[in-house]
């Protein structure tokens, strides 16, 4: 399976999406702290490996070059 330009993007997008909501739903007051600090620490590594990802993925046809451990 290979991960498309548009697919690293669209998971860039969700997990930073993520983030932001429950920071500023934290700083409103509508989400316990616990909560805002979970979600960010679950989205933001797929946030980053995504935009990894996107950032090296060619628009054409091959392989997404290893961007290390």
């Amino acid at each position: 399976m290979t991960m498309k330009k548009q697919t690293a993007g669209a998971v860039t997008v969700a997990a930073g999406v993520v983030c932001v909501a429950a920071s500023a739903a934290w700083r409103l007051g509508l989400l316990e702290t616990w909560l805002a600090i979970v979600l960010n620490v679950v989205a933001f590594p797929f946030f980053l490996v995504a935009l990894g990802l996107w950032w090296n993925a060619a628009e054409k046809e091959g392989d997404t070059p290893f961007i290390g451990y």
